[in-house]
C-alpha cells in the first residue's frame, strides 16, 4: 500500500472516532436514586404519539457487590413501551407490571476483575415511535 493510502485510512479512523455519540440523558444522582419516592407518583396518561417521560427512578443500590440481587423501579407516562436499563457492557429490557410501571431484577454473579469498576448506567424509556427520555446513573460492580 502506498503512504497516501494509509494517511487517508488512519485520518478517516480518526474522524470516526471523534464522531462518537455524546452522552445526552439527564444525569441523575446515585444517592437520588436510591431514595424511595414517598409518595410514589402515579403514572402520567399520555397519548401514543406524546414524547416519553421518565416520573420517578429507585433501586436498591448503586454500588452492587457481587452474588447479591439488584432490582429497581421506575414510573413513567403511560405511553411507554419499554424501559431499557444498559451500560456498555450490558442491556435488559424492565419488566412492564402495569402501563407506566416497569420493574426488574437481576442477580448480580461474581465477575472478573475486569468488570468490577464504576459505568454508567442508561435508563432510556421509549414510545412506539422510538422517541426516548434518558436518565444517567452512575452504578459501580465491587
Amino acid at each position: 500500500m502506498n503512504l497516501a493510502y494509509r494517511l487517508t485510512a488512519l485520518v478517516m479512523i480518526l474522524g470516526v472516532s471523534a464522531c462518537s455519540e455524546a452522552e445526552t440523558g439527564t444525569p441523575m444522582g446515585a444517592a437520588q436514586v436510591v431514595k424511595s419516592p414517598n409518595p410514589w407518583p402515579t403514572p402520567r396518561l399520555a397519548s401514543p404519539g406524546a414524547p416519553p417521560q421518565i416520573l420517578a427512578l429507585w433501586m436498591n443500590e448503586t454500588s452492587i457487590p457481587s452474588g447479591t440481587d439488584w432490582y429497581g423501579r421506575a414510573i413513567t407516562s403511560t405511553n411507554v413501551a419499554s424501559l431499557e436499563i444498559r451500560t456498555e457492557s450490558f442491556s435488559f429490557v424492565a419488566q412492564r407490571i402495569a402501563f407506566g410501571d416497569f420493574r426488574f431484577r437481576q442477580h448480580v454473579l461474581d465477575m472478573v476483575p475486569y468488570y468490577k469498576r464504576p459505568y454508567t448506567l442508561h435508563v432510556i424509556a421509549r414510545n412506539t415511535a422510538g422517541d426516548r427520555d434518558e436518565l444517567l446513573v452512575p452504578i459501580a460492580f465491587r
